[in-house]
């Protein structure tokens, strides 16, 4: 039985039969060993992913949250602006429509006073032609009484203007 014993207990030789047994060996040794560990690590991933998860999902909620808030902040804020746009070109509108009314008021006033200048220039040279006329007329007058008339037809002159005159009696 020892030679049996001794036989059965042999060195093998065969590479591929002892890397088989080896590598079983190897796997249960590291499943009994490390399974333990290695199912408290899954345990802890899965705990650490499920956590992950769920902050992902409540930060989902807060960012779903504040775009609605964001959306109805930029609705009013076209509203606003609509407002404005608005109140903006009614603006415009009474500016342009008072300047047009300023604009108009002062066309108006300064064709018065154009109209007055015209007028007074017009009535200054009436008055300077009336002058030059009036001076032409007695320096002609003046020339005919002087160089023309004689003592005698002055005399009649006057005599005939004071006839005209009524009595007063």
């Amino acid at each position: 039985m020892e030679n049996l014993f001794l036989l059965s207990i042999s060195i093998n030789t065969d590479i591929f039969e002892t890397n088989i047994i080896n590598i079983a060996i190897l796997v249960a040794l590291l499943f009994n060993v490390l399974g333990a560990a290695l199912k408290t690590e899954m345990f802890e991933r899965k705990s650490k992913i499920l956590n992950e998860v769920q902050g992902a999902e409540q930060s989902l909620t807060e960012a779903a949250e504040r775009l609605s808030e964001a959306e109805t902040q930029s609705e009013q804020a076209v509203l606003i602006i609509k407002q404005i746009e608005e109140k903006t070109a009614k603006l415009r509108n009474q500016i342009l429509n008072s300047n047009w009314n300023r604009a108009n008021e002062e066309t108006s006033r300064m064709e018065k006073a154009a109209n007055l200048a015209i007028r007074y220039e017009t009535q200054k040279s009436a008055r300077e032609n009336q002058d030059s006329l009036l001076t032409a007329g007695l320096t002609n007058a003046y020339a005919f009484i002087i160089n023309e008339l004689t003592y005698d037809d002055c005399c009649q002159l006057n005599t005939k203007r004071i006839e005209q005159i009524p009595s007063i009696v």
